[in-house]
Order: structure tokens, then sequence, then C-alpha cells
């Protein structure tokens, strides 16, 4: 506990200032939820060496490349002469290979890292942010692993709603009651929330949400990103988001996001 809370201090002071680096109680717990997993998985390992996998396999797809030697020298400080090797999932590496070919992809090694990357947060995060300009691989790397979970498990087929919260205002997004017929108008990303939810099985299902992040929308997500897991409209209505269910948001930065998104 000592050497988690030593290192996220140092984290928060020494590494520079990008807008989604969070080390608060979120990001704590979400690495207790790895070493959660990973203890379960190899109950032989030392603790020492099951927290440096889980604090460095979950950290390091939001490191920016220029923040890497410090961070790296700050685990070998706290976990001196340790160095557990990254837990591979073979069938799964196979399965981006074969994805990739199906895609007319080059299997480029770094890329096939950073699908494996995002299989590994949905397993833990209920809503992932792929951040990148455009032109940087983002629909790709999901499209990708869609293809792989397909190939992997073709009686599970992950399910893909593809949206763009920008093209319409929040109150279409959302939904709004009428001021002229006190009605309430369903919005988009509601209603398909609520379809994916009633469909009976629980093969995997993802909504895309495929645009730049701004305020007006995102904050209505809050309830979303966190435990709750709960779309809460203006009608009262609480549409939740279920085990098997996940949301993608692929964005271009954190610009605009305010701490409480950022902290989710």
């Amino acid at each position: 506990a000592s050497k988690f809370y030593g290192l996220y201090s140092l984290l928060s002071e020494l590494l520079s200032k990008q807008p989604h680096y969070d080390w608060g109680l979120r990001a704590v717990k979400s690495v207790l939820v790895v070493a959660g997993q990973l203890r379960r998985a190899e109950m032989a390992l030392d603790e020492d060496a099951l927290l440096l996998r889980a604090l460095r396999d979950f950290n390091i797809p939001k490191i920016v490349q220029a923040d890497e030697v410090v961070f790296f020298g700050l685990l070998n400080d706290l976990f001196p002469n340790l160095n557990p090797p990254r837990v591979v999932d073979k069938e799964l590496a196979e399965c981006i290979s074969k994805s990739c070919d199906v895609l007319s992809l080059w299997t480029d090694p770094f890329f096939s890292l950073k699908v494996t990357q995002l299989d590994e947060l949905l397993d833990i995060r209920h809503c992932v942010f792929i951040m990148g300009p455009t032109g940087s691989g983002k629909s790709s790397a999901w499209k990708t692993l869609q293809k792989a979970r397909n190939i992997r498990n073709p009686n599970a087929k992950v399910k893909v709603v593809d949206i763009n919260p920008k093209v319409m205002a929040t109150e279409d997004l959302y939904g709004h009651i009428s001021m002229a017929t006190r009605e309430w108008k369903d919005g988009l990303l509601s209603s398909i929330l609520r379809e994916l939810g009633n469909i009976p099985n629980e093969n995997p299902k993802w909504i895309i949400l495929d645009g730049d992040l701004d305020a007006n929308w995102i904050e209505s997500m809050n309830s979303v990103m966190d435990d709750n897991k709960m779309l809460t409209l203006a009608s009262n209505e609480r549409i939740p988001l279920k085990s098997h269910m996940r949301m993608i948001f692929e964005i271009r930065d954190l610009k605009y996001a305010t701490p409480a998104t950022v902290s989710r």
C-alpha cells in the first residue's frame, strides 16, 4: 500500500500535465481490480510482482511517450530487480492477426499491442476512451478487436452501434419534454441504450460515441461512467448499462472535459 501511494503521489508531481492523467481514487480502484484478477489467476505469484504487473500493464496505455522514462524509472526504484513478464493471450494475438488480414491492415506489432490493451481495458472498465488525432488508428483499433473477438467466439459476436453525438442537439441525444405538448420525446442515445439492454442474449454489445467531446453532452454521461452504470433522463427514467455492454468514446482530446469526466 505504501509503494502504491508513493508511486501515484510521485507520478502526479513528476509527469507532464496531460488532461487525461488521473491519479485519484478511481484510478487506484481500477488497479486494485486488475490486481485482484491477477491474484485469482495466479495464486502463487509474489505480491510485489503482482502489484508491479498491475500498475505497469494498466497504466502503460495512457502514459505518453515522453513520460515513459520517468514512469519506468519510478517503477524500478520502488520495485528493484523485479520485471514480471507481460501476460500474453496467444489465442487473442492470433485472432488479431487474422482480423488484420480480413480488414486489409498491416499486422504492426505496436498496433496489435494497442488492440490487446483495448481488450484488457474493456474486460475491467465499462467505459473506455480511445484518444488520438485524426488518422491515428482509433476506429481501426476497435474494429480490429471486434473482428478478432468474433473470430475467437463466433457464437457470441460483438454487436456495435456507432453514433456521432455532435450531429444533433443534446436534447435530441438524450430526449426532452416538448414545451408545447408536455410530451416526452425520446432521444437517439437513450433509445439505443434501451434497445440493446432489451435484447435477451448476453453477447457483448458496444456503443461507440465517435465525435469531439464537449461539456454539453458528456456531463449527462457521468452517471453512466461511474459505478452506478445508469443513464438518468429528464423524464426520471433510469436506463442501466448492463454488465455485457460497453461504451467506447472515440475522441481527439480531453480539452473540454471537466475533472469529473476525466476521473471516470
